[in-house]
């Protein structure tokens, strides 16, 4: 098993969750699993993580003015 470095992207297959790696782990029996399956390490790292972009956001209107 490949040793995870700082700044490195793991994310989840099944259910897109991704993590960046802040600080390394020394252990060699350390896996990242999440839904059951490992997590696949990802090209790029911290810096290049792609954000999704929030949902929009309903308009409010103003109450009408009390007469």
């Amino acid at each position: 098993m490949v040793r995870a470095k700082a700044g490195d992207l793991y994310a989840c297959e099944v259910c897109g969750m991704a993590v960046t790696i802040e600080e390394a782990c020394a252990c060699d029996a350390c896996g990242l699993v999440c839904c059951d399956v490992p997590m696949v390490k990802k090209a790029g790292g911290a810096g290049k993580a792609k954000k999704k972009a929030a949902p929009a956001r309903a308009k409010r209107t103003p109450k009408a003015a009390r007469s």
